[in-house]
């Protein structure tokens, strides 16, 4: 974990996307190093495809980026993080007023090999001196 999505308008090119990834995964791993399995995900919409505020393609599209992450982590750390993160997302893209959400979930919210993480004592001890 984490595992993030960016949605985002159509339009930036391969390598401008591979430095932003790279950056993204750096500053979601200061804050979450453990396991490092870190998944982000983009999705690009075409303009004529984003509704805001009851209209269609009528403003520029706002990115948002949402995060499904363990619970715990530094508080201070989170609020770096959500300013590289901004910062990045805004420096690829271009776009204004990027949206961060922040989903946490415990060990036994989440499934990943066909078991609950709860039921992981190694994983349940490693986390918990990690983000406890």
């Amino acid at each position: 974990m984490p595992v993030a999505y960016l949605d985002v308008p159509t339009g930036a090119d391969v390598t401008t996307k591979r430095d932003m990834l790279k950056q993204l995964y750096d500053a979601l791993h200061e804050v979450w190093p453990f396991p490092d399995d870190t998944r982000i995900f983009v999705r690009e919409w075409a303009r004529d495809s984003v509704s805001q505020n009851g209209g269609l393609g009528s403003e520029p599209i706002r990115p948002v980026f949402v995060m499904h992450i363990p619970q715990g982590g530094d508080a201070d750390a989170k609020r770096t993080m959500v300013k590289r993160v901004d910062a990045v997302v805004s420096a690829a893209y271009g776009m204004p007023e990027l949206a961060i959400f922040m989903h946490e979930h415990s060990l036994s919210t989440v499934g990943i090999h066909g078991g609950v993480l709860a039921d992981d004592q190694q994983r349940v001890d490693h986390q918990s001196r990690v983000y406890g």
